[in-house]
């Protein structure tokens, strides 16, 4: 009776995620053989994971779509555990961690540093579930951790307690740098993890490269799996916006929605809150029209390509709209025209989806300040992971950062210049 009354507790939000986890590991033993899959599963834990380290290329498809489902499943513990009650940022945590351990996360890189914020709550003398969905965006740095364990591609015993002291030290430090970075960028980032891990990640190699140990990012990048990971994205969104649908008459649902697009709050852009339900119709649809783009620009869908389009799922709850996203995602993609990459070449691609946590600055100045920073967030992107030699998984977050701080501030100059000139003109 007990546990029947505890399962009552939990929000049907976790059980949408849970539904979602249970379907990659079927998914898996469907594709791959167990033999198989435990074996490369194995090899995800042990590899680098720096960016770009597409799993899917790297160990299989099989491998990836387990190691996805069960670090999703291990963060919904955490929150169940931890009593966090669901809303738009616990559904963004856990839709980005399933999506970046397609590319980057798994059990091995990511456990230090969750214990380290879990020792940040008990050395300040607060609750868990405060700091538990900045615990889950902790693991953009967690190739930190194996990037020390594995440094010389062997076991070595003493790297790999140097690599989980690394990750607790990382961990502990990481809620405190991540509450900074929310003040210093205002809001206009919605991927304040990144920002917080590309300081991190950026001083720690920039320790490493002072001694002489250079370290440089990984190129796994898949191109054989796009029929199947883009069906995959597709029956998701589709099943999210019915879900949406069926949970509220249609017409109150759809007025619901309209409300949610025109939004213009940048400060409490939590949809799950504020529309209930209805948040679930925004991220089907979300989940659909990325998946639509990345198609229409003929960019295989990979690891690091599903993780992008279940980022902007998730971020659908806290955030993100299509009126604020494609006039960004558009800026993105037209910068891409002008650099020298191939426009579905990994940098482009990643930038073109993850571009999005611009959003806020859509929301807040409009559609063509929107393709202004999508466009300069894309000449900021595909270079700034030199610095962190690939350290950070969020990089384009880290990038974000430095439009939303140097870009921003122009943009509201412009318009309040105009804004008092055109009252100026009005009085006279």
């Amino acid at each position: 009776m007990n546990l029947i009354r505890k399962l009552k507790l939990i929000s049907a939000d976790y059980y949408i995620e849970l539904l979602i986890c249970v379907a990659l590991i079927a998914l898996a033993f469907v594709l791959d053989s167990p033999t198989q899959i435990f074996s490369n599963y194995i090899k995800i834990n042990i590899s680098r994971s720096v960016l770009v380290t597409d799993y899917v290329a790297l160990a299989g498809i099989g491998a990836t779509l387990l190691n996805a489902a069960i670090q999703g499943l291990l963060g919904l513990i955490l929150l169940i555990r931890s009593k966090t009650a669901s809303r738009g940022i616990v559904l963004a945590a856990i839709f980005i961690t399933i999506g970046f351990s397609l590319f980057g996360k798994n059990l091995f890189n990511t456990a230090p540093i969750v214990l380290g914020v879990w020792i940040y709550t008990k050395v300040k003398k607060i609750k868990f579930s405060e700091v538990s969905t900045t615990a889950l965006f902790s693991g953009t740095i967690a190739p930190i951790v194996s990037e020390v364990a594995f440094l010389n591609e062997g076991f070595n015993p003493l790297n790999i307690i140097a690599a989980y002291a690394a990750g607790v030290f990382i961990g502990f430090i990481f809620p405190i740098i991540a509450e900074s970075a929310k003040r210093m960028h205002q809001g206009y980032c919605l991927y304040n993890g990144g920002i917080a891990g590309g300081f991190i990640s950026t001083f720690f190699v920039g320790a490493l490269r002072s001694m002489g140990i250079e370290v440089l990012p990984e190129h796994f990048w898949d191109t054989s799996h796009t029929l199947f990971l883009a069906v995959f994205a597709y029956v998701l969104g589709t099943a999210l916006i019915v879900y949406g649908l069926l949970k509220d008459k249609p017409v109150n649902a759809l007025k619901k929605f309209m409300q949610l697009v025109n939004e213009r709050d940048i400060n409490n852009s939590d949809y799950l809150i504020k529309y209930g339900n209805t948040c679930y119709i925004n991220i089907g649809i979300m989940c659909v029209a990325m998946t639509t783009v990345i198609l229409i620009l003929n960019i295989p869908i990979n690891g690091p390509i599903l993780g992008g389009i279940l980022t902007v799922t998730g971020f659908a709850a806290a955030g993100k709209n299509p009126t604020n996203c494609l006039p960004i995602m558009f800026g993105s993609i037209l910068a891409a025209h002008f650099n020298h990459l191939d426009l579905t070449a990994s940098g482009n691609a990643l930038s073109i989806l993850f571009s999005l946590g611009l959003a806020p600055v859509c929301t807040k100045h409009g559609w063509i300040c929107g393709i202004i920073v999508g466009f300069f967030h894309n000449s900021v992107a595909i270079f700034i992971g030199h610095l962190n030699g690939g350290m950070n998984l969020y990089n384009n977050g880290f990038a974000e950062g430095f439009v939303a701080i140097t870009i921003v501030p122009l943009i509201i100059f412009v318009q309040g210049y105009f804004k008092k000139s055109k009252n100026n003109i009005s009085d006279n």
